[in-house]
């Protein structure tokens, strides 16, 4: 049976397009913070209360509002930005859609105070579940005071959906962190349940603003750059080669000071760090692209989170050679560190495409020089005692499978292909081992047999403080006991760092500033884990990446003995916590067949 077509109901209507722009806490903050800089504001403070999930309160020293105006703020589309469809394109303001207080309206309480600074008294106005319940006179300071509560007491199948007090607080100022970037101008102050996370004083310029807010180490490692190209100016600032992250979170796109998601534009920038960085390394970078209103689009998401470039392909060029010439500027300047910006070769044995095992004689590193005979023979000794055979007795044609698990018995070291693939052969074919998956997979299995029980933790010699931004300090601060669980001794130090004290015995040779790193990326991903065993996996595997052994790195006879042991007596040994697969073989049969004798 068929269904009549109904219209919707106001309030269902907008508790639906609500959700197009208010899906968490931080949504709330974001809108609202932009209306107070629209209004003028030079002083925004942001109040939250358990992350933002029980209440929010924005105070500005903005323009306010005329008492005759304050009812159509919560009318959806009354906005004093635009009159006709072409204002869009011309608009310089965040909010020009006359859509945000609307939306949070209708999914929450909303109390407004305000008052232009002429005006003897100011006005107060409450509505919840879009309704106006209250316009009333009242005393107030010049500005703006809004105060959200009950968030998502009407619509309570939104509300589950709302992920832990430490990681909505976290996204608040993730989204404080970005308007404070855009907008060195204004002082910006963030409270959590009355303590203060947040202070961004008024700067005087982004440089500035940016040594403010994306902390020491990133401003120890950075380099400006400005590109010009038509109409179309980017500035910012880039990170070096040697400062990474996990993702590309730390990479923050503006266009007309206003903070975008672009998969292109991000693309551009690691284009230019292709040669220069480590695979799945990320640069940080803050971009600032400003062109005409009349080139972009700012109209193509409800959050306007996304823009649409009249010229992408342009916009595009423009930020990757950007990007590329000042890191080869850096190249040859003498008050910095020489990058190689050009590609690595690999077509010849002297590039280290193909290292065999009498290359090494040759190495650069005189401490690993080995004749062919001894590499042969640390190799083939320690692999035929392990499989139980003396390396002067004949071993057996057949192949050991031990059990499904990557074994070197019977297999002889050839040598290394791109100082990243270790090469074995054996009586039936040939298998490849990427060094970097191996160890990876070595180094978790012990942490995760150490985390099972009690980690043995190193303490560092001087603890060392390692600079973070608030909502990253937010997240720690809900992940200590997790985190003390699997050797890590921090202590948070101040709004913006946090002292390392000890790390994993299995990580010795990691810088802290690296593992801390790395653990903030983790635990800012925004994933919503079924267990603490999982997420604890997640946060092991990444420790792992960062210890382990990295491609292009030329290995010693010893050390790869020592990693082929060491790989044998892990468990899980086919593939590394990613997933990815550790060896390749190739049989004697499929060799013939390239060969044409089959």
């Amino acid at each position: 049976m068929s269904k009549r077509i109904v219209v919707l109901s106001e309030e269902v209507a907008n508790q639906i397009a609500a959700g197009e722009v208010v899906e968490k806490p931080a949504s709330i903050v974001k809108e609202l913070v932009e209306n107070s800089i629209d209004a003028g504001a030079r002083d925004i403070r942001v109040e939250l209360t358990k992350g933002g999930c029980q209440s929010i309160r924005i105070v500005d020293n903005g323009s306010g509002i005329e008492r005759e105006d304050v009812a159509l703020v919560f009318e959806r589309h009354a906005t004093s930005k635009i009159s006709k469809l072409d204002d869009i394109y011309y608009v310089g303001s965040f909010g020009f859609r006359g859509e945000a207080m609307a939306s949070i309206a209708s999914v929450a309480r909303v109390e407004m105070l305000t008052r232009r600074p002429d005006d003897p008294e100011g006005t107060k106005a409450v509505a919840e579940a879009g309704c106006i319940s209250e316009i009333s006179p009242a005393g107030t300071p010049a500005g703006t005071q809004i105060t959200v509560t009950e968030l998502f007491a009407n619509v309570p199948a939104r509300r589950k959906f709302l992920k832990t007090e430490a990681t909505e607080q976290s996204a608040c100022l993730d989204a404080i962190t970005r308007l404070a970037l855009a907008h060195p101008e204004v002082r910006f102050v963030v409270t959590a349940n009355g303590r203060e996370l947040f202070a961004a004083p008024a700067a005087r310029d982004v440089s500035e603003r940016v040594a403010m807010v994306m902390g020491n180490d990133f401003t120890g490692h950075c380099l400006a750059i400005s590109g010009q190209q038509e109409n179309v100016r980017i500035k910012g600032f880039i990170s070096t080669p040697e400062f990474t992250k996990s993702n590309s979170k730390s990479i923050f796109l503006f266009v007309n000071s206003r903070f975008i998601r672009d998969n292109s534009m991000t693309h551009a920038a690691l284009a230019a760090y292709r040669q220069v960085i480590e695979p799945r390394r990320y640069p940080a970078a803050v971009l600032f692209i400003d062109l005409p209103g009349e080139e972009v689009d700012i109209n193509v998401h409800p959050a306007k989170l996304e823009v649409r470039f009249r010229n992408s392909r342009e916009i595009y060029d423009l930020v990757s050679k950007t990007v590329a010439h000042r890191l080869a500027s850096a190249q040859t300047s003498q008050d910095a560190c020489a990058y190689r910006l050009t590609p690595r070769e690999t077509t010849s044995a002297s590039s280290g495409f193909w290292r065999p095992k009498e290359s090494y004689a040759s190495s650069e590193r005189p401490h690993e020089v080995f004749s062919r005979q001894n590499l042969r023979q640390v190799i083939d000794d320690d692999l035929f005692a392990r499989a139980g055979c003396p390396s002067d007795v004949p071993v057996r044609v057949e192949e050991i499978s031990c059990g499904g698990k990557i074994t070197f018995a019977n297999r002889k070291y050839l040598g290394q292909v791109a100082d990243t693939y270790l090469v074995f052969g054996g009586p039936n074919g040939v298998m490849m081992v990427d060094q970097h998956a191996a160890h990876e997979r070595i180094i978790l299995e012990r942490l995760k047999a150490a985390a099972g029980g009690k980690v043995i933790s190193q303490p560092l010699l001087m603890p060392e403080v390692v600079s973070l931004t608030p909502a990253q300090i937010s997240l720690f601060e809900g992940a200590m006991s997790l985190l003390s669980d699997i050797g890590l001794d921090l202590e948070i130090f101040g709004r913006d760092a946090i002292v390392v004290k000890a790390l994993p015995a299995s990580l010795p040779h990691v810088p802290p500033v690296d593992v801390i790193s790395d653990l903030a990326d983790q635990l800012g991903d925004g994933q919503v884990w079924p267990s603490l065993v999982e997420r604890k996996e997640k946060i092991l595997a990444s420790l792992a990446c960062r210890a382990a052994i990295k491609a292009n790195v030329v290995l010693s006879a010893e050390e790869v003995a020592a990693l082929c042991r060491d790989l044998e007596n892990t468990p899980f040994n086919k593939t590394c916590p990613h997933g990815r697969p550790i060896s390749v073989q190739f049989s004697l049969y499929e060799i013939e067949r390239m060969f044409k004798r089959k």
